[in-house]
């Protein structure tokens, strides 16, 4: 951490620091600002203080260097992976491109930033557009709260709203804490005494290309672009990578070996055949040259733990093969660990129709190609025609919506409950992983397929080049195939459907309902005093495997909310004096 800072616009004089894991800050408003009590402490450490002053908590691995003041009255704090070293100079500069509202210059700067500015009388919380860390504050007049982890900012258990605990149950991508709220991405937001500015400041841009560029010069593009986002990760020591065996987490890797990196693949091993796609993610890593490391996973009785605290509601599957994979990945060492994620976002369809064909910004050859492909598809030809309008999607019946997602069919009805929209800034599963997971252990989740340049791509990208039809087949994510059909043997890049991933969970959920009928159906059961889960109805669910078979994800996911709730009521948010602490 000792080269120098970046100028404007630069790349990155140094790798990725990833010693920022989280920050908490209580600043009250109002007369002379008061003393600062700032501490670097390891993640999960929260010092209780007892005066009324400012208190700063940045958590950082051990041995971090602190974070330079930026002068005797401010502070800044960091959350996530910094590109480049954190110098007296960089900090000079990014504290005064906030203080003088400069956002383009931020927008400039290079990495994912996010974190607060804490000055005499105005707290700056930002994060860029890229950034992944998720900021909540929570404000009053006179006093303003800020941390990476919203359970810092309750002042007692029970803060959530029953309609998000049902949703969350359903399977909803829901923030359950409605007196709490979040800094987007690519925004700063500015508080003083009474107020809260919001500003947008590093918006995502269509990249330049010529106008219609072919499907290969996307894929060159991407590609470049993909070595790009993974190129500072080579020559600092060994960086994992989540490999699942699909084509998003086998481009990161092909990229980092690309750039010279010392990488190693990390895949969840499971038992079912039905789910195992360990030949695929092994055919990729033998190509490659890189380790390939199966983490076994629990299928058991330690799928479920009520030991478990959660700062949200992680209503997902395999939270406890997440744990198992950290462990690993702790023991070898590694502070940077790459995934896929984003990979459907960025290549893959979200509509597509002969009107995305007809009007997409490409070359009228690949129109016709396309053409063609639709009249050998699957799709009658009434509804191709009826596809010209831009209003109507041939993917409509594909992309299920709302509570469709997950049926759930003990829990009580809710009418009115708003569907699940996608919402691309808010990720609360990735968020509580981070928290409970990795961040404990030292470990960074790195997504180079978000990056700012893919992101541009993205929205560059015409409809018709996200989906291939072609002699009856839909080839999905075209570009991304292109991208790496000379990179990779066919088997790897040319892999159609997928295996049945959901298997062993569904299988857990088969062989153990006794455990979610004492989670669940007991009358003490968190949801069941909420009124969410209905026994009676649980218990038909129970007694039935067809049912249980359906409903499998949405159990899990609830019982995952269940143990939530319990954490919940264990929380002792009162400090000395009954002021809220930093723990």
């Amino acid at each position: 951490m000792q080269t120098e800072p970046v100028p404007d616009g630069g790349r990155p004089g140094g790798p990725p620091v990833g010693d920022y894991l989280g920050c908490y800050g209580r600043v009250p408003f109002g007369g002379h600002a008061p003393r600062i009590s700032y501490v670097s402490a390891p993640f999960g450490r929260r010092p209780a203080w007892s005066d009324p002053g400012r208190h700063l908590v940045q958590w950082a691995a051990p041995g971090t260097p602190r974070i330079p003041y930026p002068s005797e009255r401010e502070r800044l704090l960091l959350t996530g992976v910094v590109r480049g070293p954190v110098t007296p100079a960089w900090v000079h500069r990014l504290t005064h491109v906030l203080k003088e509202g400069r956002h383009a210059e931020l927008a400039r700067m290079p990495g994912a930033l996010s974190g607060a500015l804490v000055a005499d009388h105005r707290v700056f919380l930002f994060r860029s557009a890229t950034s992944e860390e998720a900021l909540h504050y929570r404000r009053s007049r006179d006093l303003l709260r800020f941390s990476t982890d919203p359970a810092d900012l309750l002042d007692g258990p029970g803060e959530f709203g029953r309609e998000e605990v049902w949703r969350a149950c359903r399977g909803d991508m829901v923030f359950v804490y409605p007196g709490i709220a979040r800094v987007p991405p690519g925004t700063v937001v500015t508080l003083e005494r009474g107020s809260a500015t919001t500003a947008a400041y590093d918006p995502v841009t269509p990249l330049d290309l010529p106008p219609r560029t072919t499907m290969t010069e996307f894929a060159e593009a991407a590609w470049e672009l993909v070595v790009e986002a993974a190129r500072p990760y080579a020559g600092r020591g060994r960086t994992g990578i989540l490999l699942s065996g699909g084509l998003d987490s086998a481009a990161v890797l092909a990229a980092l070996v690309e750039c010279g990196a010392d990488a190693v693949a990390y895949h969840y091993a499971t038992r079912d055949p039905l789910a195992d796609e360990s030949a695929y993610a092994r055919a990729v890593c033998d190509h490659l040259g890189v380790p390939f490391v199966p983490v076994p996973t629990d299928h058991g009785a330690g799928y479920l733990d009520e030991r478990w605290q959660f700062p949200h509601p992680y209503n997902h599957l395999a939270y406890r093969w997440l744990e198992q994979m950290a462990e690993r990945v702790a023991q070898d060492g590694i502070t940077f660990l790459a995934w896929g994620r984003e990979g459907d976002r960025i290549f893959g369809p979200a509509r597509y129709g002969l009107h995305d064909v007809l009007t997409g910004d490409l070359p009228a050859r690949e129109k016709a190609t396309l053409c063609r492909g639709l009249l050998t598809s699957r799709w009658e030809l009434p509804r191709i025609l009826r596809s010209a309008s831009p209003r109507t999607s041939l993917l409509d019946d594909l992309v299920p919506a709302g509570g469709a997602v997950r049926p759930a069919d003990f829990l009580t009805p809710l009418p009115g409950a708003p569907a699940d929209v996608f919402d691309t800034a808010h990720a609360p599963q990735e968020h509580c992983a981070n928290l409970t997971v990795w961040r404990p252990r030292g470990i960074q989740l790195c997504n180079p397929l978000g990056s700012k340049g893919l992101r541009s791509l993205a929205a560059r990208l015409p409809h018709a080049y996200r989906l291939l039809p072609h002699q009856g087949r839909l080839i999905t994510k075209p570009v991304l195939r292109l991208m790496l059909s000379g990179r990779f043997p066919d088997a790897v890049w040319r892999r159609h459907g997928r295996l049945w991933l959901g298997s062993p969970h569904k299988d857990y959920v088969l062989r153990h309902p006794h455990v979610f009928a004492g989670l669940l159906g007991r009358p003490d059961a968190h949801l069941v005093r909420l009124g969410v889960v209905d026994p009676e109805r649980l218990a038909h669910v129970l007694a039935e495997p067809a049912r249980l078979r359906l409903n499998a994800e949405s159990l899990i996911g609830t019982a995952m909310t269940e143990l939530f709730l319990r954490s919940d009521a264990r929380r002792t948010p009162f400090g000395p004096r009954g002021r809220p602490a930093c723990r």
